[in-house]
């Protein structure tokens, strides 16, 4: 739960970014538009400070403690705020944002990493006006966007999948054919993420797409694409994921077939033992809980306790 009080205390910009990214996999997206702010407000203090000691012909400022160059900080603070006003609803105040990442070439003193960052960014400023114009509803930018995600770099698939099911469902279209699109890439991805982040968005695209299948009627799809959802969240510990996803296939399970509430039970025995397995003097045997002392040897029947006790 966002703390005001402590956020004040943070001044770390390595640590306020870290901090973002903990609150976007967890979906916190009010905290994350304070602690953007924070952020973006500590690399633009320590920036203005730096141009002023140049003009003063004073010593510059240590930007070595900075993992990556002033521009990222400028940049990602702008997007992870944009994306939390959008997930809020606020798609006016998200387009300001972007409008602020955009173009960051007026950043002096870049090096390479910085105009890469630069023009990283401007790419996701198109990307997410794309994203905002289909979520508000202007659908007849999905082909160009399709064309977009097919020319970006492979980090925009799944965002781009999640922006095309989003907007169907709110906008009840049919977006079966971009799907079809891109389905080859899809069913090759193994999950094998490393950021939480990338497993936010991996997660999130199964979500969103039996949601999708569910609301068109297709239950038998919705279903199979939600077990493998819990299947991946339990696998890649992702406990927000696995919250909502339960509770979608639960809502639905009267359309699941034997075989699907088989597998999910499964699951959820497998999930249930793993846990028993931290806890001493418990166990589950498949259909009930029992005690572990019960399956513990303690000496032949009709011996005394004193007769057990090793010579």
């Amino acid at each position: 739960m966002f703390n005001s009080a402590v956020l004040e205390s943070v001044t770390d910009i390595n640590l306020l970014t870290d901090i973002l990214k903990e609150e976007f996999s967890s979906e916190n997206w009010e905290s994350m538009v304070h602690i953007a702010d924070k952020l973006h407000y500590s690399i633009k203090k320590l920036y203005e400070e730096d141009q002023l000691r140049q003009a003063k012909e004073q010593p510059r400022v240590d930007t070595k403690r900075l993992k990556r160059s002033v521009a990222f900080y400028f940049g990602y603070s702008m997007v992870m705020q944009g994306i939390a006003l959008q997930k809020m609803g606020d798609y006016a105040a998200a387009r300001d944002c972007i409008e602020k990442y955009s173009e960051l070439g007026w950043i002096s003193g870049l090096d390479e990493e910085g105009k890469e960052d630069v023009a990283h960014f401007k790419m996701i400023a198109t990307a997410n006006t794309y994203v905002l114009n289909l979520l508000e509803g202007n659908m007849e930018t999905l082909p160009e966007y399709v064309q977009f995600i097919h020319n970006a770099e492979e980090e925009e698939l799944l965002p781009g999948i999640i922006t095309i099911l989003e907007s169907a469902l709110v906008h009840n279209h049919n977006v079966d054919w971009a799907l079809d699109e891109f389905g080859a890439e899809l069913d090759a991805l193994d999950g094998e993420y490393e950021t939480k982040a990338n497993i936010r968005y991996y997660i999130d695209h199964l979500y969103l797409m039996a949601l999708y299948h569910f609301k068109n009627g297709k239950y038998s799809n919705a279903l199979n694409i939600s077990l493998k959802a819990l299947r991946m969240s339990d696998r890649l510990n992702d406990d927000t994921g696995y919250k909502k996803i339960n509770a979608l296939f639960v809502t639905f399970s009267a359309h699941a077939t034997k075989e699907q509430l088989n597998e999910y039970n499964v699951l959820n025995k497998t999930i249930l033992e793993r846990v028993l397995k931290d806890e001493k003097g418990i166990r589950y045997d498949g259909n009930s809980f029992v005690s572990a002392r019960q399956h513990r040897r303690v000496g032949h029947p009709g011996q005394s306790w004193s007769e057990q006790l090793p010579n």
